[in-house]
Formats: C-alpha cells, structure tokens, sequence
C-alpha cells in the first residue's frame, strides 16, 4: 500500500510541475497577446485617422498591411494557447482517472477490513480475546495488534478523504481549464473574421492604387523586410550595445534625424524623412554604430547604431561617416541623405529611419521622434 501511495503521490507531483510549467508558458503567451492588442488597437486608431483627414491611400494600405500582420501573429498566439489548455485538459484528465482508480481500490480495501473486523466481533468479541491470553505479555501483544488493526482502518479512511478532497479540487481545475478553452476558442474564431476584413480591405484598398504607388509600396514593404533581417542577424551575431539601453524611457522626444528635415507620412512603421540634398543625418541616441554596409544596386549606405537592446537604422544615406565599433551620441552626424524616387516619379531626398525593439518588433518609428 505505501508503494502505491508512492506511486500516486509521484504522478501528481509530477503532474503539478508539468501545470505549473505551462501556467508559466501560457502567461508568456497571455504578455504577447496583451502585447499585440494594444498594438493592433493602435493600428486601426491610426488607420481611421487616415481614412478621417482623407490622407493617402497609400499609406493607409501600409498601415492594413502591417495591422494584417500583427492580426496573423495574434491568431497564432491564441492557437497556441488553445494548444496549451487542450494539453492542461489531457493532463488533468489522466490525473482524475489516476485519482478514481486508486480511490475505488482504496474504498474496496476499507470495505474487506470493516467486513473482517464485523465478523470477528460476532464470533469472538475483544474482550474474549484479550483474556484469553496465556500470560500478561500476549495479551499486551493482542491489544497492540488491535490497536494496528483500528490504526490501519482510520489511515485508510484518512487516504481516502484525501483522495476525494483532490479529486474536487481537480474537476473544479478541469471544469475551469474547458471553461478557458471555450472562450479561447470564440476569441480565436473572432479574430479569423476580422483577419478575413482586414484582407478583404486590404485587397479593395490595393486595387485603387495606381502601378507607380504600387511599386512604391512593394519597395517599401521590401526594405522594412531587408531591414529587419539586417537588425536579427546583426543582433544575433553581434548582441547589444554597452551604451544607450535607456532610449526605451525616450518615446516621443528622439530628435529629428535629418537636419531641416521633415516626416513624411507612408502608414508604415518605417519614416520617411525628405530633407535638402546633402543634408546631414545625425544619431537620434547615444550608442554604438552595430553595422555599416553599402547596397551596390541602390548605391546607398545603411547603418544600424545599437542602444542597449534596441536598434535604430539609417537607410538609403549617401555617404556613411561612421565605422563599426565606434561609440556616438545623440545630434552626432553619421553621414548625408540619398536620393530617392518619388510616388509621383520625382527624385527626393530622404532617410529612411527605422526603430526596433529587443523582441525584434519593428516600432512606429514616427511615433519616437519629437
């Protein structure tokens, strides 16, 4: 019987840590969720301010097309969470089955000792078998034995209210554990329709540009890609920068990078800032030059300027005054704008400035400057 205490006693601890890891797990998925939210909540804000103040169309399909992409990670998120609880449901259902099979044998066993311990006191009551005892150390024996025999009933009538006790508490972790399913499962269902308008908008938007500003948009789209790749694999190459970490507390009051410039609205996550041909780029931080590199084909230069765990990017510079490894801080210049080719097949002159957090999410980065 210890042996099988044991045993139980094991399973359910070993079935607490697994809860207790995906509790943890979920809580993580719970942050992402959370995170995710307000930050689609914020997209569609920005996107009926567009739609409000009759801006471009443009930039209202590059605001769609990063809502879209935030509403895709957040199905995801949701699913994984379903996943989870489906896998908390399994566990504590093993647990339940474990729980009532061992308290059955245990109230099977209870019942054989209260039917041995009945008819023994019809046949022979304990006071018959305690004087009929040859000397005073048997009967002494007999009333030990006795004393084992009421021990041994109370223990198991002990085991089995603890077993029921667990077994209450599990169903009422079950019945909440399919309780969280349900509302997960309708929360993921809600949020596969909006996904389906969001597309549905996004495409009915797309057909009213013209080619140019659909070319414009790919190349747009394209460069915040490239750029989020340059700032990972520099990140996981390279790690972080020593100096500037506190850009996090800055929001809203990083200078402008383009002296004289001014920002010019695209809905994207990336700005665009157009400024006079030859104007200086400056750090909008203190902190570290990660990455300078030079694209042949656009004959422009990116550099990526570490802040502890975040990033701030400069692309499409014409010259790069900056080294790797070298330390700068903030109004510091680091090179001149590029030129570039506008939506309407003018040539500008712009920096596009990009901002990316420690999780790798790519920032509003208009949203940081003053």
């Amino acid at each position: 019987m210890r042996k099988l205490i044991s045993i139980l006693l094991t399973l359910i601890i070993a079935t607490t840590v697994a809860l207790t890891t995906a509790e943890a797990q979920n809580r993580s998925t719970q942050k992402s969720i959370d995170q995710l939210n307000s930050q689609i909540a914020e997209y569609e804000r920005q996107i009926k301010s567009i739609r409000k103040d009759k801006k471009s169309t443009q930039a209202e399909v590059n605001k769609l097309s990063r809502l879209i992409g935030k509403r895709r990670k957040l199905v995801g998120e949701v699913n994984t969470q379903m996943n989870a609880l489906n896998s908390n449901i399994s566990t504590l259902t093993r647990q339940i089955d474990r729980l009532t099979a061992e308290r059955e044998q245990l109230q099977v066993q209870y019942a054989d000792m209260v039917r041995t311990a009945y008819r023994n006191y019809r046949q022979q009551n304990f006071t018959t078998y305690l004087f009929s005892a040859d000397d005073f150390n048997s009967a002494t024996r007999r009333i030990a034995a006795i004393r084992l025999v009421n021990d041994a009933r109370e223990r198991k009538v002990r085991e089995i209210d603890s077993l029921t006790v667990q077994l209450d508490s599990t169903r009422k972790t079950l019945d909440a554990e399919k309780l969280a399913l349900q509302e997960t499962r309708n929360r993921h269902n809600s949020e596969l329709k909006k996904l389906s308008a969001n597309e549905r908008d996004y495409k009915k938007r797309l057909s009213t540009l013209s080619s140019r500003e659909k070319r414009v948009l790919k190349a747009q789209q394209e460069q915040r890609r490239e750029l989020e790749r340059l700032v990972n694999s520099t990140r996981k190459s390279k790690g972080g920068a020593k100096v500037g970490g506190n850009i996090k507390d800055n929001r809203g009051r990083l200078p402008m990078p383009v002296v004289g410039g001014k920002l010019k609205p695209n809905g994207s996550d990336i700005a665009e800032i157009t400024g006079a041909k030859g104007a200086q780029v400056k750090a909008v931080f203190n902190g570290e030059v990660m990455r300078v590199s030079y694209n042949r084909n656009a004959k422009s230069y990116i550099v990526l300027i570490g802040h502890g765990q975040y990033f701030t990017t400069y692309s499409n510079m014409a010259t790069a005054t900056v080294k790797e490894g070298q330390k700068v801080t903030v109004g510091q210049a680091i090179g001149t704008i590029g030129q570039s080719v506008n939506a309407t097949g003018r040539t500008e002159y712009k920096l596009v400035f990009g901002l990316f957090a420690p999780n790798g999410d790519t920032l509003d980065a208009d949203q940081w400057l003053k």
